[in-house]
């Protein structure tokens, strides 16, 4: 009897044939492995970046939107719908909504960022909500008040016609006492009977002045001045006096201007019991931006100088000659180079022959031994700082005062990130003008430096100005090399 096959067993003879029959594995590889993908690799799990992260964006929600209270939440929603279904809602309550909803957003955020000691009650708006949308003291003060203010530093000894000069109330009167809310305008009439050209002779306090033609009001200007007498940068400026950075940028460009103007180079060192310390600092400074007049099209300028040794104009390291007397003031001049014959005309124009003297050990001071100066060394890289030279237990030769000044000096050039070099005569000068008043306080130095913007004329600055953005540095340091 013939035995036929089912189906089951041709299936297993069929996978046989195939398993057995498949020919033998090539083990060249058919691709590069260098063309083979990598395979996808878990991220390292990190739980404290992963706590950071969810904590920086809670922080921004509650920013964005500030947390409140649930009677607050009510009493707003009350007030919204009485004023949807008041037909003719007053405008007067709508503000005070507005500025209830404004105070609370403020407190909220105000105790986000830094909770309070005192425990106030959930909702309840700040009390002195309008005291902090102000700037200062400067915005509690009448205007008037502040015009009168500064027309008395214009003017201390009585209104002064710029065109001739005039003092003598006879000639010169107040024609409109509120013009511009109280800076005034007077006449002249010597300038008026002479034929002015101008508005028939007169003039107010700013005429003439770089601060003529300011468009900011005064409370603002008030603010800026004392921003700047206190050593702020210009951005921190802005933002505090709520303008734009280039507000800024322009009035404190002009008061270094007028600073530099009227700087003392009367000698400073003048009797023989008067002690002088020289020395001298390089300061990292290329050109930035389109200072110097200079397109963009230059080479950028070097970064990171950290190189030692001495530094001159074209290497981007800016020396700086500072000449201190001890118990007074203190000189500082920008230079192309440190030599001989570059501080020679400044030793000879600040002290006087025959003063003590304390330096380093540096060779462009041995012409003072020779000149009739009483020149004392003291050898740094032997490890000298200070010398006793009459055995009283003092070591009064040293000139580790003028090297606490570089201190401050680096310091206050780190708050503006960087100057450009054709600027830094301006910035050196703003340093030794507020150096020199470092015992006064914030509105002294203020006063003196209005009094500065008011003693210098406005096209002398603006002549100034354009010297130094033309990079014409010979003209703006006479004295450089």
């Amino acid at each position: 009897m013939k035995h036929t096959p089912s189906l089951r067993h041709i299936i297993l003879v069929l996978l046989l044939v195939v398993t057995f029959a498949q020919p033998a594995a090539c083990h060249t590889p058919v691709w590069d492995e260098r063309l083979v993908p990598p395979g996808r690799v878990r991220r390292r799990y990190n739980p404290r970046r992963n706590r950071e992260r969810w904590a920086r964006r809670w922080a921004r929600r509650q920013r964005r939107h500030p947390p409140m209270s649930r009677a607050a939440r009510r009493r707003r929603r009350t007030r919204v719908l009485g004023q949807i279904l008041n037909a003719n809602p007053s405008p007067v309550l709508i503000e005070q909504c507005k500025q209830q909803s404004s105070a609370v957003a403020v407190s909220a955020r105000a105790t986000m960022e830094k909770p309070s000691p005192i425990a106030e009650t959930p909702g309840e708006p700040d009390p002195l909500a309008d005291l902090r949308q102000a700037r200062g003291w400067i915005d509690h003060m009448d205007e008037r008040e502040l015009w009168e203010m500064l027309i008395r530093v214009c003017w201390p000894h009585g209104a002064q016609c710029p065109g001739c000069g005039e003092r003598d109330p006879q000639y010169v009167k107040l024609v409109d006492a509120d013009y511009r809310g109280g800076l005034g305008r007077w006449g002249c009439q010597v300038c008026a009977e002479a034929g002015d050209p101008g508005e028939g002779g007169t003039f107010t306090s700013l005429t003439g002045t770089i601060l003529d033609g300011m468009r900011i009001d005064v409370r603002t200007l008030w603010l800026i001045v004392e921003l700047f007498a206190d050593g702020k940068a210009s951005v921190e400026t802005a933002d505090e006096a709520r303008v734009n950075r280039h507000t800024t940028d322009r009035l404190f460009r002009l008061l270094r201007a007028a600073i530099y103007q009227t700087r003392s180079l009367e000698p400073m060192v003048l009797a023989a019991e008067d002690v002088g310390e020289m020395d001298e600092v390089y300061i990292t400074a290329g050109l930035k931006g389109r200072a110097g007049g200079l397109q963009l099209e230059r080479e950028p300028r070097r970064r990171g100088l950290k190189r030692r040794g001495r530094g001159t104009w074209d290497s981007d390291r800016l020396p700086v000659f500072g000449l201190l007397c001890r118990g007074g003031q203190v000189r500082l001049f920008v230079l192309r180079n440190v030599q001989t014959e570059t501080i020679r005309p400044i030793v000879y124009q600040m002290v006087e022959r025959g003063a003590r003297v304390y330096t380093d050990g540096y060779c462009i001071y041995h012409f003072l031994s020779r000149d009739g100066y009483q020149h004392k060394v003291v050898n740094h890289g032997a490890g000298e700082y200070a010398l006793d030279l009459d055995g009283d237990g003092k070591c009064e030769v040293h000139c580790n005062t003028m090297e606490c000044t570089w201190s401050w000096l680096r310091q206050m050039i780190r708050t503006y990130r960087g100057v450009s070099k054709v600027y830094l005569p301006l910035y050196i000068v703003q340093f030794e003008f507020l150096f020199n008043r470092r015992h006064k306080n914030r509105w002294n130095r203020t006063l003196d430096v209005l009094q500065a913007a008011f003693q210098v004329n406005a096209t002398s600055a603006a002549d100034l100005l354009a010297r130094v953005q033309s990079a014409q540095f010979a003209e703006v340091c006479p004295v450089a090399g």
